[in-house]
């Protein structure tokens, strides 16, 4: 009787040891209450049974299952959330698979809601694609295999001038280049300026050849004596102030 004893307190121990084994080994607590919540995915790329849920970067819960939907042909994915994080996941939260460490690891990520009502046990939570670097570039596909192409052409013309000892010179010959832009770009703002001034120079020259020929009424008045002293006979007389002004006037605009 006492081997009896003996032996199922061992037997009780060995399990639950397992027991404990394989929940530590999966992240999970034995008295730990939790929801049953599900999401599907066109892809879980990579994602394992076991691996960490968390809620805006707070670990609450793991994942339990993985498997394929025949009727929505999209991969199902249940997974524990802790319930002490239930009231916090709303039924508008989304879910999205990210990647976390050096190895790549993917978890799942659950954004909060804001406008709907707690999640209840056996839920169902909206999912997205994950906004983290890798999850983006996996989504790109050609575009990010361009970039990389791009970006290795770029490191073999370098490495290529290095070889032959070209990138100092390059570099060099550069850096002559926009200092000689440089100079130019003032040299041409110089002659912009001088041709200005050149062109002002030569109006101002026509106008006063002009008046010096006696054209216009300013070069006549300056030339022609009898105009002169007919114009000054006129400057007395208050009712002819206004033909001054003519005269005057007619001048400036010619």
């Amino acid at each position: 009787m006492t081997k009896l004893k003996v032996g199922v307190f061992l037997a009780l121990g060995i399990f639950v040891l397992v027991i404990s084994v394989f929940m530590l080994g999966a992240n999970k607590s034995i008295f730990q209450n939790s929801y049953r919540i599900s999401t599907y995915f066109d892809s879980v790329q990579g994602l394992n049974n076991g691996a960490v849920v968390s809620l805006a970067g707070v670990k609450v819960g793991n994942i339990e299952s993985i498997d394929y939907d025949d009727e929505k042909n999209l991969v199902r994915v249940v997974f524990l959330l802790d319930s002490n994080y239930a009231k916090k996941t709303k039924t508008d939260s989304t879910v999205e698979i990210r990647t976390q460490g050096a190895l790549g690891d993917k978890f799942l990520y659950i954004t909060p809601g804001t406008t709907g009502t707690p999640i209840e046990n056996r839920g169902e939570l909206k999912s997205e694609y994950g906004n983290d670097i890798i999850s983006v570039l996996n989504k790109r596909g050609n575009e990010s295999e361009k970039i990389f192409d791009t970006i290795q052409n770029l490191n073999k013309i370098v490495k290529g001038l290095a070889d032959q000892n070209k990138l100092p010179s390059l570099i060099s010959k550069l850096d002559q280049a926009a200092g000689n832009l440089n100079d130019s770009s003032v040299k041409i703002k110089q002659a912009l300026a001088g041709n200005r001034l050149e062109h002002s120079m030569t109006k101002m020259d026509n106008i006063l050849e002009k008046i010096d020929n006696g054209q216009g009424t300013l070069g006549a008045l300056i030339n022609d004596r009898s105009l002169h002293d007919r114009l000054k006979s006129l400057l007395g007389a208050g009712q002819k102030q206004q033909q001054v002004k003519s005269i005057i006037k007619s001048s400036v605009d010619e």
